[in-house]
């Protein structure tokens, strides 16, 4: 008995649509409880508004007290009534585990994390004090690590189809600032690029997906107050002062626009990615720019 291909084409095209699900259940976070850590300032604030928006209840999760209170006020105050706040050091296995169990007990569940809590500073790999170092990687690398870990580990005892999205940074592949002391950072933010890719390994069996945002530089309250590493002696915080002031953006992209991506990549839009990592730096990365500045030698050359 021959096969009747447009019978099959028309079973297959009718299998599109009814297995389609509608665009609000492929846009909104609807029902679903998240987690953002780091979401007391800057981009993780503006991801958890996205999440409230879209209907998630939400955990502001921050090392800062006085951040998360003032954070959960603002939000408050606009309206949402579904966000919590807990103080937490990611760097503390005990204190991330106490976080996934806040958000369960809070709101019954946990169906999305995302990590945006990072710290950074500036200072070069041959005047970089060894504890700034392991400080930067701790929080961002060694912190995401355990926040995926105790998230994940919940999601796969109740069955949940999670979504974890890491942040990591445009710096993992383009080298920053002009004259570089980010070593620590790139590090940290190279190591959680290359985690995503086998977390989403280990945890697609279970149904989570894991991705990551990489951003580049934002306007975020974290600009005013990371600045050289303040364990450098006077003359080389100074020397590398200078150097930064000699860094020159196109433009300098809001946090919300990366936002805006993170929470895509929370929401069922991102149900056919897993490993991948979203850069979301308006282009900076790959020198799309509205013009090139002139270029100026630095430090000036000494007369002769």
């Amino acid at each position: 008995m021959g096969v009747d291909p447009t019978a099959l084409i028309t079973s297959i095209m009718n299998g599109y649509i009814t297995e389609t699900a509608s665009l609000e259940e492929m846009l909104y976070v609807k029902g679903k409880v998240a987690i953002v850590t780091g979401g007391a300032s800057g981009l993780g604030f503006c991801i958890a508004q996205r999440l409230l928006q879209g209907g998630a209840s939400v955990v502001l999760a921050s090392s800062s007290t006085e951040k998360g209170k003032t954070a959960l006020e603002l939000l408050k105050r606009a309206g949402y009534e579904k966000v919590s706040y807990i103080q937490t050091d990611v760097r503390r296995e005990d204190e991330v585990k106490g976080m996934v169990e806040f958000a369960v007990k809070t709101y019954g569940s946990l169906d999305i994390l995302v990590t945006s809590g990072g710290v950074w500073g500036f200072a070069h790999v041959y005047d970089m004090p060894e504890e700034e170092f392991r400080r930067v990687v701790d929080v961002n690398l060694v912190g995401s690590f355990l926040c995926a870990k105790h998230a994940s580990k919940y999601m796969i005892e109740h069955d949940i189809k999670g979504k974890i999205v890491l942040i990591s940074s445009n710096s993992a592949f383009l080298s920053q600032p002009v004259f570089g002391g980010y070593a620590h950072y790139v590090a940290s933010k190279g190591g959680v690029v290359a985690m995503t890719q086998e977390l989403a390994k280990e945890l697609k069996r279970f149904g989570i997906c894991v991705n990551t945002v990489a951003p580049g530089g934002m306007m975020t309250p974290g600009n005013f107050y990371n600045g050289p590493c303040q364990k450098l002696p006077p003359e080389k915080l100074k020397e590398i002062g200078e150097e930064m002031t000699v860094n020159q953006m196109d433009e300098i992209p809001s946090a919300d626009s990366v936002a805006i991506v993170a929470y895509g990549m929370c929401t069922r839009m991102s149900d056919g990615m897993n490993g991948e990592c979203i850069v979301a730096d308006s282009g900076m990365m790959r020198n799309i720019v509205k013009h090139q500045p002139a270029i100026r030698e630095y430090p000036a050359k000494k007369e002769a």
